[in-house]
């Protein structure tokens, strides 16, 4: 299944680019997307998951408009054409 990724705020520059396409198999789940982010972009590796390969729970998620917590990334199922948005943690004053 081929999805879009959007990257944003820092992000963006870590990864070296705004948005995406990746392919995975069908079935997989958005822990499944960015684990194989994180291995794509070793850079920013962390700015996707733990050392465990759980997902990064400070990392902002949001699949087609609905925000998806860390917690419920490895139950989320991605379907062929999702767009998931990935923004980490803004802060400021």
């Amino acid at each position: 299944m081929k999805l879009r990724v959007q990257y944003m705020a820092q992000l963006r520059a870590a990864v070296g680019r705004a948005e995406e396409e990746v392919e995975l198999p069908d079935g997989n789940s958005l822990v499944d997307l960015l684990n194989q982010l994180a291995n794509t972009h070793s850079a920013a590796r962390s700015h996707f998951v733990t050392e465990t390969g759980h997902a990064r729970p400070s990392l902002l998620i949001v699949v087609n408009d609905s925000a998806v917590s860390a917690r419920e990334a490895a139950s989320t199922a991605l379907h062929s054409e999702d767009i998931v948005t990935l923004l980490p943690p803004i802060a400021g004053g």
